[in-house]
C-alpha cells in the first residue's frame, strides 16, 4: 500500500500543473487603452489574487480583438473570452432591444439613478433573456463612467440648433444616432480606435465621451470645445462566454465575481476623481468648457425619445427604467 500516497502527491501535483497552465482569458474592449487600461489590469490583478494566479485574465484594448458587434458576436462563437464594455452596449448583443432605451439620451435623471437601475430587479428582468439568446454571462459593474459630453473642433453649442450639420461621431446605438439627427447633427459612426485620426483629418467635427476619456486619449490635441451636455449615464461592465462561465469551477466563479465588487470600490472612485482633473487638463490645452441650455437638449431629446418608444425597444420599457427609484 505504500505505492499509495506517492500516486496521490502525483495526480494532486498535476492536478496544480492543470491549473497553472490554464489558458488566461481573453477579455477585449474598444477604448483606448489609457482609458480603461488600468481598470482592465486592476480586474485582472483581483481575480488573479483570489485564485492564487489559477485563472488569468489578459485584455485587448483600442479594439484589437475586433469591433463591439465583432465582440458580442465573439463571445457566442468563441473568438474572445470576455468584454470590458460600456452597460448600454447591450443594445448590440442578440435579443438586447430593450438596452436601446439606455442610450436614450436623459432616460436617467442623474448618475445616482443610473446606479440604482443598475442594481434594480428592472435590470435583472432586462437581462435575463438576452444573457440566454446572446450567450454570455453578466459577471458584473465593474466602473462608474463619467457623463458623456460634446466636443467639437470648429463650433460652439449652446442649443440644439447650433449643431446643425455637425459631423459627430457617436456610438453605434440608434437611440444616440436618432436623437443626434433630432438635434440636427449629422451622425458619423467611426471605431473607437481611429476616432482620433478622423477627427485630426476632418472627417469629423466631433464626439462624445467623458472628460476622463477626452483628455486620457488627448483628444483637446485635435477638438477646440467641450460641451457639458451630460446627456447620457452609463457604466463599464463584464461579460463573460457562457460556456466559459460554466467551465470555471465554482470557486474561480466566485472569485470573479468578487472581483468585480473590488474593482467597482476602486475604480468608479478613480473614475470621478480622474474625470475632476480631466476638466482642468482640457482648460489647460486650450479647450473651451462650454455650459449649453440643458433644458432645450432635454425637451428635444424627450420628443425624439418618445418617438422611439414601441421601435427602438418594446413599449412601456422607459417608464420602467424612469420608474426606478
Amino acid at each position: 500500500m505504500n505505492w499509495i500516497r506517492p500516486l496521490l502527491a502525483g495526480i494532486a501535483l498535476a492536478a496544480a500543473a492543470t491549473a497553472q497552465a490554464q489558458p488566461a482569458l481573453r477579455m477585449a474592449y474598444v477604448a483606448p487603452p489609457p482609458v480603461w487600461g488600468p481598470i482592465a489590469d486592476r480586474f485582472a490583478k483581483e481575480v488573479a489574487d483570489r485564485t492564487n494566479g489559477e485563472l488569468k485574465v489578459q485584455s485587448f484594448g483600442a479594439g484589437q480583438l475586433g469591433s463591439l458587434p465583432q465582440n458580442y458576436a465573439g463571445l457566442r462563437t468563441g473568438q474572445i473570452d470576455m468584454m470590458l464594455a460600456d452597460t448600454g452596449t447591450l443594445a448590440l448583443a442578440k435579443g438586447g432591444k430593450d438596452f436601446n432605451a439606455l442610450f436614450a439620451p436623459y432616460v436617467f435623471r442623474d448618475h445616482a439613478h443610473f446606479k440604482n437601475f443598475m442594481l434594480s430587479d428592472t435590470f435583472r428582468q432586462m437581462l435575463a433573456p438576452v444573457e440566454q439568446e446572446a450567450g454570455f454571462k453578466y459577471v458584473g459593474y465593474v466602473s462608474d463612467r463619467s457623463p458623456r459630453q460634446l466636443t467639437t473642433s470648429n463650433r460652439k453649442v449652446l442649443k440644439p440648433d447650433d449643431m446643425k450639420g455637425l459631423k459627430v461621431r457617436v456610438p453605434e446605438t440608434p437611440a444616440i444616432l436618432e436623437v443626434m439627427k433630432a438635434w440636427g447633427a449629422a451622425p458619423t459612426p467611426v471605431p473607437a480606435a481611429e476616432l482620433y485620426l478622423a477627427m485630426k483629418q476632418g472627417l469629423v467635427d466631433g464626439q462624445d465621451n467623458g472628460f476622463d476619456a477626452i483628455a486620457g486619449a488627448k483628444y483637446f490635441e485635435v477638438q477646440k470645445y467641450a460641451m457639458r451636455i451630460d446627456y447620457i449615464q452609463s457604466g463599464l461592465m463584464v461579460l463573460i462566454a457562457a460556456d466559459k462561465w460554466a467551465r470555471l469551477p465554482p470557486a474561480q466563479q466566485k472569485a470573479m465575481s468578487e472581483a468585480v465588487v473590488a474593482t467597482e470600490k476602486w475604480a468608479s472612485q478613480m473614475t470621478w476623481d480622474v474625470a475632476t482633473k480631466s476638466i482642468e487638463t482640457l482648460k489647460a490645452n486650450g479647450m473651451e468648457i462650454v455650459e449649453p441650455d440643458l433644458a432645450a437638449f432635454r425637451k428635444v431629446a424627450d420628443e425624439a425619445s418618445a418617438k422611439f418608444d414601441g421601435q427602438l425597444w418594446n413599449k412601456g420599457t422607459l417608464e420602467k427604467i424612469r420608474a426606478v427609484k
